[in-house]
């Protein structure tokens, strides 16, 4: 009997092409978003919690800051997601191009991008702390799934975790 590794979406369950992902993956980044927009929205309204000497920082900054990363975000997260769902492959491989040629988790670093932008907008302690453990479940969940490439894709996969970084883009290329 073929063990079945990875967990796939019901509706992408008959593509060959995707290799699955952490069971839990979906509740735990909508969990640690609610936890993210309570915590500051909690900070921001009732607490006041500040980050020291950031609140000279003046809002017109803050925005100016946040509209990129949000549009950033914005843009990894589509085009990965787009990529990966929209664009049918006979088999599974190596995706490489596009968006993939400058991280290999272009949609989770939408995601931490767009979190941080809200850091930015709110300069709150507390939506600083839970950024962090975003990051950190975004890390598991990356190396989760990577985890499942290499057994998949073999040689392949691992050339492409040393071409290509995992959420911080290089500015030089080897």
């Amino acid at each position: 009997m073929d063990k079945k590794i990875g967990h796939r979406r019901k509706n992408f369950e008959e593509r060959i092409d995707l290799a699955g992902e952490y069971r839990w993956g979906d509740i735990g980044q909508i969990t640690l978003a609610l936890i993210f927009v309570i915590g500051m929205c909690l900070d921001v309204f009732f607490l006041k919690i500040k980050v020291p000497y950031f609140e000279i920082i003046p809002i017109y900054v803050q925005i100016l800051i946040a509209i990129p990363l949000l549009i950033i975000s914005g843009y990894l997260a589509r085009s990965g997601l787009n990529i990966v769902f929209r664009e049918k492959r006979d088999n599974l491989q190596v995706i490489h191009h596009g968006v993939f040629s400058l991280v290999r988790h272009p949609v989770y670093l939408g995601s931490i991008l767009l979190f941080l932008s809200f850091v930015v907008l709110s300069l709150s302690i507390i939506a600083i702390i839970i950024w962090v453990i975003i990051i950190f479940f975004y890390i598991y969940l990356a190396s989760y799934e990577e985890k499942l490439l290499i057994n998949k894709l073999g040689q392949d996969y691992e050339r492409y975790i040393k071409d290509v970084p995992m959420f911080i883009p290089r500015v030089f290329r080897r």
